[in-house]
């Protein structure tokens, strides 16, 4: 479906007041930053996630050169990474309407134009799309593209530089279940996800459901009743009620995961927690207790208090992280549910930090997290518009 780019304007316009950004021109507060950390006359900190450094990003908001070095570029409120099959690290370049790749040193654009628009398929680099949020990799390799403004699941096959859309035809509503996924309505989905079996989960952000598209392309609800609210836990999924931000000017949130053992992890985010899904269909809160504030480092995670959470990642050794971003800090879930502070002054948005101990650092509303392949861990750090990473 063709739109017309002018309304896109005035609808991502009233997304970015959330943001606090403006999608015609700079920001003032952020397009102008030149923050840069001045050498610490410290030891350097030591061991493994020790310290923390930027990996992309000036700190200036804009479009940002192709073909330069990753601390040369422009990022303008980045989102998310995802690591493919390739090992390339996936930047969702958000207020750029782009997905950027690092390459043997250099940037390159690998979707997108640059320019807002909603184009239904074609070559990827060739397309225009609206805010797009997220990105992971079909069992075949293919990148699968959350295109959110959009409301589209989109899907690259990167041997023939192709995209299409595979779930949803742009319009923002409820539609299809136990039909042909490409035949279904989702309404600004935020995130995907596969489990081992190839089935694709889809955050389902305004419809306040998490979707999924079984391997013979069929979709379902499985978690949500699509009444935002909070209730259900002990009980089937399916049956409870979670709770995303609405509304036109909502901010992109409630990302998913899902762990070795097949669970399925959300971040409810307007509940302020995290909630778990376990392979019976039963949902459970596993961090947060519904006050939106920070406290309770130190103790178990279902009696912390977390702000707005955005998205989660687990590690090898099954420790989730969340992506605290109201609080502009990370915070770490470790097996034994207690809850700690990985990354970030809890509280103190800001930039600074980087060659020091990564909980010395500050970040500014960070919407995603990520790890590599060697467990180092990455950071969106959104309204720093730069990627910084934690070494392992």
């Amino acid at each position: 479906m063709k739109t017309p780019v002018q309304p896109f304007l005035r609808f991502a316009f009233v997304v970015s007041l959330v943001l606090g950004i403006a999608v015609c021109g700079d920001s003032p507060t952020d397009a102008d930053r030149t923050d840069v950390d001045e050498p610490a006359d410290v030891d350097e900190p030591t061991g493994p996630y020790a310290v923390i450094t930027t990996f992309v990003g000036t700190g200036q908001a804009g479009k940002g050169d192709e073909g330069v070095g990753p601390l040369e570029t422009q990022l303008y409120l980045p989102q998310d990474l995802t690591f493919g099959p390739d090992g390339l690290p996936y930047i969702l370049d958000w207020n750029n309407h782009r997905v950027r790749v690092l390459d043997n040193g250099l940037m390159r654009t690998v979707i997108g134009t640059g320019e807002l628009g909603d184009s239904p398929a074609g070559v990827a680099l060739e397309v225009g799309l609206n805010h797009p949020t997220h990105v992971s990799f079909d069992p075949l390799g293919r990148l699968v593209l959350s295109a959110w403004h959009n409301s589209k699941i989109m899907r690259v096959d990167f041997t023939t530089g192709q995209i299409e859309p595979i779930v949803g035809n742009g319009t923002r509503l409820f539609r299809g279940d136990g039909g042909p996924a490409i035949d279904a309505w989702v309404n600004l989905p935020t995130a995907t996800a596969f489990d081992a079996a190839g089935r694709m989960y889809i955050s389902d952000q305004e419809n306040q459901r998490i979707r999924m598209v079984d391997t013979n392309g069929i979709i379902s609800t499985v978690v949500g009743t699509g009444v935002p609210g909070f209730s259900g836990d002990g009980g089937p999924a399916v049956a409870a009620q979670i709770f995303a931000p609405v509304g036109q000017a909502a901010a992109p949130t409630s990302h998913i995961e899902i762990d070795s053992e097949g669970n399925l992890y959300l971040a409810d985010t307007s509940n302020n927690r995290i909630r778990k899904i376990d392979t019976d269909g039963i949902i459970n809160t596993v961090a947060g207790n519904g006050v939106a504030a920070f406290s309770g480092d130190g103790g178990l995670a279902t009696d912390a208090s977390l702000n707005f959470p955005i998205d989660i990642a687990i590690d090898a050794e099954g420790n989730l992280f969340i992506a605290d971003h109201s609080n502009s800090c990370i915070r770490k879930v470790d097996t034994s549910g207690n809850i700690t502070t990985f990354a970030g002054q809890c509280g103190n948005p800001g930039y600074e930090g980087d060659g020091g101990h990564p909980t010395e650092a500050r970040l500014d509303r960070p919407y995603g997290i990520a790890f590599d392949s060697e467990g180092n861990f990455y950071i969106a750090d959104t309204h720093n518009h730069r990627i910084r990473v934690i070494r392992r």
